[in-house]
């Protein structure tokens, strides 16, 4: 059960990077990426499981992949700019970073 609601805590926390990252210019990119910190650090200090941080990641990593590429209708809401970019690979390279983590 920790695992299903890590993953679904991690599309939680990607979706609203994902609205927030480019609305409030550059705020909203901090503060996305700083919920995105807090948000690993949660899973990882509540469930005491690297592999459920891993889940926490890979709930992130689905919505930011879907967000990224076209939608029906054309829209893409993570756009190939330069927040856009900061958003997807820094949250990566943040996630790898927590992952990796000794503690």
């Amino acid at each position: 059960m920790k695992l299903f609601l890590s993953i679904i805590f991690g599309a939680l926390v990607g979706v609203s990077g994902t609205f927030l990252h480019n609305g409030y210019r550059p705020i909203g990119l901090l503060v996305s990426l700083l919920a995105l910190i807090l948000g690993a650090r949660l899973v990882r200090n509540m469930y005491l499981s690297k592999v459920a941080s891993a889940c926490y990641a890979l709930g992130w990593i689905l919505v930011i992949v879907r967000a990224s590429t076209l939608g029906n209708g054309g829209e893409i809401l993570i756009e190939a700019n330069g927040f856009g970019n900061t958003f997807a690979f820094g949250g990566l390279a943040l996630l790898a970073v927590s992952q990796f983590r000794r503690n």
